[in-house]
This record gives structure tokens, sequence and C-alpha cells, in this order.
């Protein structure tokens, strides 16, 4: 419940931008950004719809650039065509030249496996040239190794690695 996730304290860290699910349980997406930060939350609520495409954003400003940053959950038995279109609306309103965009978040797409639906949210994607960054498996369960959560950057001017993280404040390991 959005009551919840404004009680959550992760000490230098501020919620900058949520969106919580109001019919299904346990379900959502935020973005927390270090205090030292200075960004902008970026209106996205007219996109969601729940499982289909859990979405929010804010704008960072960071020294001489500005990044706007986008968090997606799209539930496995979500409806995929809404996903990629809704997707795609919001990318076509966000999308300039100069904007540097970074998507991450759970996509519930095996990027481990070629199939279709890998296909075409990268040929969406590649429009925006928007590209993936993780490699390695995201979530490791019983020998069986998945790579469903994922980073996209249209941006390839610096010198950069995706690493996990494991710090046990989600299922995954991005």
């Amino acid at each position: 419940m959005s009551e919840e996730i404004g009680n959550v304290n992760l000490g230098q860290y501020t919620l900058g931008a949520t969106f919580c699910r109001q019919t299904y349980k346990h379900g959502g997406v935020c973005i927390y950004i270090s205090n030292d930060i200075q960004f902008n939350t970026i209106d996205l609520d007219q996109y969601n719809k729940e499982k289909d495409l859990e979405i929010c954003a804010l704008k960072l400003y960071l020294l001489a650039s500005n990044f706007t940053t986008i968090c997606i959950y799209r539930s496995p038995t979500g409806n995929f065509t809404y996903f990629l279109n809704q997707l795609e609306s919001i990318l076509n309103e966000m999308y300039k030249t100069s904007t540097k965009l970074i998507l991450c978040g759970d996509f519930n797409i095996n990027y481990r496996n070629d199939n279709s639906r890998k296909h075409l949210l990268d040929s969406l994607l590649a429009s925006f040239s928007l590209f993936s960054t993780v490699k390695f498996p995201t979530r490791i369960f019983n020998n069986f190794c998945t790579l469903t959560d994922n980073i996209y950057i249209n941006t390839y001017r610096h010198d950069f690695s995706v690493h996990p993280l494991i710090n046990g404040l989600s299922d995954s390991d991005v």
C-alpha cells in the first residue's frame, strides 16, 4: 500500500517515485534516490495498469547531465501487447536526442532464451537507441537461472559495467 512505502527509511536515500498496487497484493515499483541528487518526479500514473505495466520515473540532475530514469514491472501474466504499446507511448513522450535514458526493472522476459517477446522488446527499445546492459543471471533458484531483470541505456559515452549486488532488498540480483 502507498501508506506503507512512505514509512520505509533507507538512511541517505529518499523515495523519489512510486506506484503501489491497489487491487492485487505485493506489487508495484519505486525509485529511491540519494539525498544529495536533485530530481523531479515524472507523473506516469495514466499508464499504470496493475500486472500489465507498473511504472514510475524521475528526472535526475547530475553535474552537467540530466538523466531520465524509468522503473518498470511487468507480471508474467500481464497483457504483453498492452505493455509494449504503452511503453512505446511513454518513450515517444520522453525521448529527445539530448536526453539520456535509463530503463530498468523486471520485464519478466527471460533474456537467457531466444524468444519472440525478447525480440519484440529489443526491437522497440532499439528504435530509441536503448540497449541491454545486464549479461548475468538475475535469479538463481535450484540450479535454474533466468535473466528477467534488466537495465537499458541509450548512452555509451562513458565506460561502465553492471554487476550483481546481493543486498537482501529484492528477489533479484540487479
